[in-house]
């Protein structure tokens, strides 16, 4: 299978928004709202990836997709500087549910640290983790992932959850990046830093991905 990462473009932004739907709908039944979920969350993530792709990108903003035979299998995003002090953000890591178990998100990942690396020195990265996601905290903890602070945040429904902050050091990540062909150079993109908090969580890795 031939796995195609690149970054991501504004004509990205229905398939990005539909993939991310599709995923909270699998993974977060009984934590968002069921009419959320079976409702608004699709055209709430179209805006979203609307306004991050095309009406307001911010500077610090990387998103990559994987493409497989000309259609969207996965994407990340991070952000470098969404909490000062504590490294990158990674946002969201999401893989189709038919294409999970592939290297995908392995892909996904290895293509999000050469971004990363490409900007700058980064000691450690960390992310936001449902705290009732028990798969995904096993699969990151398995993958050196260190869980810590934990707080509440709120849902675009007004769901309130719980979540917890996991930080990794890059030098210890297993994924090792031997190839950074995988990434070609970025389009410079367009608009000022916001200073808008990023889409915190929910987006957290689905188990699989």
């Amino acid at each position: 299978m031939n796995i195609e990462v690149r970054c991501a473009e504004p004509s990205d932004a229905r398939a990005i928004a539909e993939l991310h739907a599709a995923s909270w709908r699998n993974t977060y039944r009984g934590v968002f709202s069921e009419t959320y979920l079976d409702g608004d969350v699709q055209e709430e993530r179209q805006r979203h990836w609307l306004q991050c792709l095309m009406l307001d990108p911010r500077q610090d903003q990387g998103v990559l997709v994987a493409m497989v035979e000309g259609e969207l299998a996965g994407f990340i995003c991070i952000y470098l500087d969404a909490e000062p002090g504590w490294g990158p953000l990674l946002d969201n890591l999401h893989v189709r549910s038919d294409c999970r178990g592939r290297g995908i998100g392995q892909c996904l990942i290895q293509a999000g640290i050469a971004w990363m690396r490409a900007r700058g020195s980064f000691d450690r990265w960390y992310l936001w983790v449902v705290e009732a996601n028990a798969p995904a905290r096993r699969i990151y903890e398995h993958l050196g992932w260190a869980p810590g602070e934990r707080t509440i945040h709120v849902a675009a429904d007004g769901t309130e959850f719980a979540v917890l902050r996991y930080t990794q050091r890059l030098a210890e990540f297993c994924c090792k990046v031997e190839d950074r062909s995988v990434l070609p150079s970025p389009k410079p993109q367009s608009g000022s830093f916001s200073g808008k908090g990023p889409d915190a969580g929910p987006g957290l890795a689905a188990p699989g991905a």
